[in-house]
């Protein structure tokens, strides 16, 4: 037996304690680790994927089995530091240990036995190659309990074990390796490991596999419930659902009669459906697939039906993940599967808001918030949210980063379940351009090795792989000339575009103001692009004597925001001031707009507000106010504003292919220019595993502070007082007789109530927030109502006063 078995084979060894139970044996967790991995494998098949991703760093057939061994083992021995006596003694309080005080820390001496026994054993030819990949794994190892860092710095810690007269050297006499003091950078790195890309991706792969591994055999131990891994096994099931709608049947009809819809919008939106079908079909092998088609095509309803036939096609694909840039897309795409499938076991929602899926007990219901149910298992509801473990899963465009490229252990739970499975992305335009390139370079990259199938679909399509050079990556077009059915007078012809008001060089709020009440007995939409605008022009409508008006705004709640919906839907005559976020995720049906120009896409997204049910003639004017460069920055899409008249006809015949021909030929060329957007040192990046500076680079959103105001708010007849839902916030965090899984639990119910209070600010120095109380990422502003104004944040009375902009 080598040193490492005969360690984790000792009884006296615990690896977990709990006051109600017996000690859990090193062996025992080891084993159980060891065997959720081998679960992984059979539900998710991940053991080929991990094969697959190491041959493509360059290694041959034999090297990929040993070094496929060493991940296996990674997983079987990240926890034997806590042989540590140390650890044994003053963390476990094991009397087989004396007490000493040598460093109580497990995970990086698990690294370095891990590490110094594998070299030992390998011999001289092959130890070039296999020693970094094993000190890459054992950097997992070393960080299995915190989260991912630049590896840089690991050599120093691994020599942190080897201090003289230490219990280690005594008892183990392992000896320091040239791995240890080896320099090595990019380019004679590059010599060892080929493909950079993959080798990050299969490192990635490892942290998650470890760490989620050890929750779920902790878990266990804890709780006494082996936890499931949920994939699709009811296909046919959802299949039956699905084509047993209206929709569906609607649709195969016109298959065999196409005279059935001829001359209305759904013979338009039928053969949409057939053709990306079709061309799905036709090209099982793509690893990307794009579905560009025009807003009203109905891409939701397509979209169930390419990932069925993805599913039949393929059955090693095994699970589905939405991804949405926004909550109300979330929402509504959740809204439109639970028609067919049952929410909880086979779709879920898993974002900031929504609360986590309970399963009732037996023959009852859920008990009320605050009311333990002994019956509801919340360990696992809540190990099912952080695992997304659902067979479909409707998610934010956050969280699926997170999987790819966080340096957490939660965040990455959710990329073990995203191997073999469809993955539909929606509004890909909407991410910061500047990563453009390196975001499809990854999407292909994680899409080709994880045997994930992608869906990109928008109505602003850009065809992000035309950034990089030439590519082996399988690509597919679902609809082989788009501009067929963008031409087609229902969606060409859906909205008149009228740029007259262009010719002011900054049109005049009074000017704009007279042309808005031209339409003022109809439902109008005015989107501006800067909210204290937005402010200023509601004011100027609100003091007409006949004029209905609303507000939208970033700075609007949740529960502000679906009244101010629920009123505009209910009414035939309103004038709705907005901004952005009235452009997707917003399901309203306008006559007339009025925008602010800013990006092509976001112009069309605005145009997909107006007669968006394609049953009347609409209008829409743009204007210029606001500086767009003082929003957007530095967005290459900001050169092509529609006040260009070449623009403005491309935005007219709904040929975004040419707009972004144009745009992303700017954003190839900044992004080959020698700076740090350049593609070059993004593969550095992931050759020497700088995990930190790969996680901010691709990060969405820009680091906000989360400012909680408290205050009464208004919810129809019902008062919410902010301050009572912050003591219960705090009382469910400090609670210590309630279990973490129904902690869990009753923090994301209170999680949409929390939101009414909460807003974001942006923060360019780390100084204090002059607030009140600081508690869980939260700054507690006990008099809110100061900032409160008709319902909404004052965003402006807010940084008058100092709390929110550190200058």
């Amino acid at each position: 037996m080598s040193l490492i078995d005969t360690l984790l084979q000792d009884a006296r060894y615990w690896a977990h304690t709990d006051k109600d139970k017996a000690p859990e044996s090193l062996a025992a967790h080891s084993q159980l680790c060891l065997r959720y991995y081998e679960l992984y494998c059979r539900k998710k098949g991940l053991d080929s994927i991990v094969k697959r991703v190491i041959a493509h760093c360059g290694c041959d057939e034999r090297e990929t089995a040993v070094i496929y061994q060493f991940f296996v083992d990674a997983v079987y021995q990240h926890d034997v530091g806590k042989i540590n006596p140390s650890y044994q003694r003053n963390v476990l309080k094991n009397p087989a240990f004396p007490a000493t005080y040598d460093s109580r820390n497990h995970a990086a001496l698990s690294a370095y036995i891990y590490l110094c026994e594998h070299l030992d054993a390998i011999d001289k030819p092959d130890r070039k190659k296999f020693s970094y990949f094993l000190f890459a794994f054992s950097y997992c190892i070393a960080r299995h309990h915190g989260g991912l860092k630049d590896i840089g710095d690991f050599k120093d810690k691994l020599q942190d074990c080897l201090e003289k007269g230490s219990w280690y050297e005594r008892e183990l006499n392992l000896e320091k390796n040239s791995i240890f003091t080896a320099d090595r950078g990019y380019d004679q790195l590059k010599k060892v490991v080929a493909g950079e890309t993959a080798f990050y991706i299969l490192n990635k792969l490892l942290f998650s596999v470890i760490t989620a591994c050890d929750y779920c055999a902790t878990a266990e131990y804890m709780h006494g419930a082996a936890v499931d891994i949920c994939t699709i096994d009811n296909l046919e099931e959802l299949k039956q659902k699905y084509y047993s709608g209206k929709l569906y049947a609607g649709i195969r009809q016109y298959q065999r009669d196409p005279g059935i819809f001829a001359g209305a919008i759904n013979e338009q939106r039928c053969r949409i459906f057939l053709e990306a079908e079709e061309n799905l079909r036709r090209q099982p092998g793509a690893c990307l697939y794009y579905l560009e088609a025009p807003t009203g095509s109905g891409k939701t309803n397509m979209s169930v039906n390419l990932f069925l036939t993805l599913l039949d096609q393929q059955r090693q694909l095994s699970n589905v993940f939405y991804i949405f840039p926004f909550n109300t897309l979330v929402e509504q795409t959740a809204d439109v599967l639970a028609e067919y499938f049952a929410y909880g076991k086979e779709i879920a929602v898993v974002n900031s808001l929504t609360p986590i899926y309970v399963e009732p007990p037996a023959g009852g219901r859920l008990s009320a918030v605050g009311e333990e149910d002994e019956d509801c298992d919340y360990e696992r509801a809540a190990l099912n949210k952080i695992f997304n473990n659902y067979p479909i899963v409707v998610t934010s465009h956050v969280n699926f980063f997170n999987a790819l490229f966080s340096t957490g252990k939660e965040p990455c739970f959710p990329l073990l379940k995203l191997c073999n499975s469809v993955v539909i992305i929606d509004e890909i335009q909407s991410y910061r351009n500047a990563i453009w390139r390196q975001i499809i370079l990854f999407l292909l990259q994680y899409a080709s090795l994880l045997n994930i199938k992608i869906i990109i679909m928008s109505a602003t399509l850009p065809k992000l792989d035309l950034l990089l050079e030439e590519h082996r990556y399988a690509i597919a077009d679902l609809i082989t000339d788009p501009q067929l059915y963008y031409q087609n007078r229902f969606f060409r012809d859906r909205v008149e575009l009228d740029f007259s008001l262009l010719a002011h060089k900054q049109l005049e709020l009074a000017v704009l103001k007279a042309k808005v009440l031209e339409y003022k007995g109809q439902k109008v939409l005015v989107e501006f692009i800067n909210k204290n605008t937005a402010r200023e022009f509601f004011n100027m409508l609100c003091q007409e004597p006949d004029v209905y008006c609303v507000e939208l705004t970033g700075d609007d709640n949740s529960c502000n925001r679906k009244k101010v919906i629920k009123e505009i839907k209910s009414r035939t005559s309103i004038i709705v001031v907005a901004t952005q976020v009235i452009e997707a995720g917003v399901d309203i049906d306008m006559d007339v707009g009025f925008k602010d120009i800013s990006l092509p896409d976001a112009e069309e997204q605005f145009l997909g507000r107006i007669n968006r049910s394609c049953l009347r003639r609409g209008k829409a004017y743009f204007f210029n106010y606001d500086d767009a460069k003082k929003i957007y920055g530095n967005d290459e899409r900001l050169n092509y504003p529609v006040s260009n008249p070449q623009i403005a006809e491309l935005l007219q015949q709904k040929d975004f292919k040419a707009i972004y021909e144009r745009i992303l030929q700017d954003v190839k060329r900044v992004s080959d220019a020698r700076t740090a957007r350049n593609i070059h040192y993004t593969y550095v990046k992931c050759l020497e595993l700088k995990y930190r500076q790969i996680e901010q680079e691709m990060r969405l959103i820009s680091p906000t502070y989360q400012i909680f105001l408290a205050y009464d708010l208004l919810e129809g007849d019902l008062v919410i007082s902010g301050r009572d839902v912050w003591q219960r916030y705090k009382e469910l965090c400090q609670s210590k007789t309630m279990g973490y899984g129904r902690r869990k639990v009753e923090l994301s119910q209170l999680a949409e109530q929390m939101s009414y209070f909460t807003y974001s600010v942006y923060s360019d120095a780390q100084q204090a927030l002059g607030c009140d109380e600081e508690f869980g990422g939260y700054y507690y502003i006990e008099n809110g109502e100061q900032f409160i104004e008709d319902g909404k944040f004052n965003r402006k009375a807010f940084m008058k006063q100092g709390k929110g902009l550190f200058l």
